[in-house]
């Protein structure tokens, strides 16, 4: 079975398939780039890009001439989306690894789009085995991501893995909820310091996330930045408060 089929198998269109492994080998380009390699309708190759954005699995960045420019993820990111699919994606995995070493080109910042590129992004962060730091959380944003929250938090506690929590002042009924749960801390900041954007922060990464609809978020892979926003979340958190 060939890549595109077993991307297919997985949940991929054709036309997914097609545009995944076209921006596998080539690394970071436009829409227009990927209509040529893949022979595709410039307006179906949008289409497809804006499915495995949705998917979590392609980012895109905005260039100085204001245009779009496309990555494929880490294929490892495959895994998440359907695990009893694993051993037919571990088939090709190799394959895909070794296009994307190939074609690697040095990025420092990638924009997703949806709940569900949110929520391979936040189990990823699982794997640094650090303490996760958020702050400047509006008190809506446990319910845009309700539908896999709860096992995020059950997965991170089983690891042991704490979390560090400084959400918007109207929110005391999470702050109590959270303090109520093994490996993890909240407070909350007076009402002036109020934001709808939360920034997150473990191991090297960072986390510029827009609570707003669609829920839209920037990572950031740099171990210097990272280290200065949890360096910043500390002086935050001295400050804070845990409950009224």
């Amino acid at each position: 079975m060939g890549k595109e089929e077993v991307l297919q198998e997985l949940g991929f269109s054709k036309n997914e398939s097609k545009v995944f492994l076209a921006l596998l080998s080539t690394g970071p380009v436009s829409a227009g780039v990927v209509a040529d390699k893949t022979k595709l309708h410039r307006t179906n190759v949008y289409d497809a890009l804006s499915r495995l954005i949705e998917k979590g699995v392609v980012s895109y960045i905005i260039s100085k001439n204001n245009t779009k420019i496309f990555e494929a993820g880490d294929p490892d990111k495959l895994a998440a989306l359907l695990k009893d699919k694993e051993k037919l994606l571990n088939n090709i995995m190799p394959q895909l690894k070794l296009e994307k070493q190939l074609s690697q080109k040095k990025t420092t910042a990638h924009v997703y789009e949806g709940v569900k590129a949110f929520q391979l992004a936040l189990y990823n962060l699982l794997n640094y085995e650090k303490t996760i730091y958020i702050y400047g959380l509006p008190k809506h944003a446990p319910d845009m991501v309700k539908s896999f929250i709860m096992g995020f938090h059950r997965q991170r506690i089983e690891k042991k893995i704490t979390m560090k929590h400084i959400y918007n002042e109207n929110a005391q009924e999470r702050i109590k909820f959270l303090n109520s749960m093994a490996h993890t801390e909240a407070k909350y900041l007076p009402e002036k310091f109020n934001t709808p954007v939360s920034t997150m922060t473990c191991g090297k990464e960072v986390l510029i996330i827009n609570w707003q609809k669609p829920l839209t978020f920037i990572v950031i892979d740099n171990e210097t930045l990272a280290e200065t926003y949890q360096n910043y979340f500390d002086v935050l958190y001295e400050n804070a408060v845990m409950y009224k």
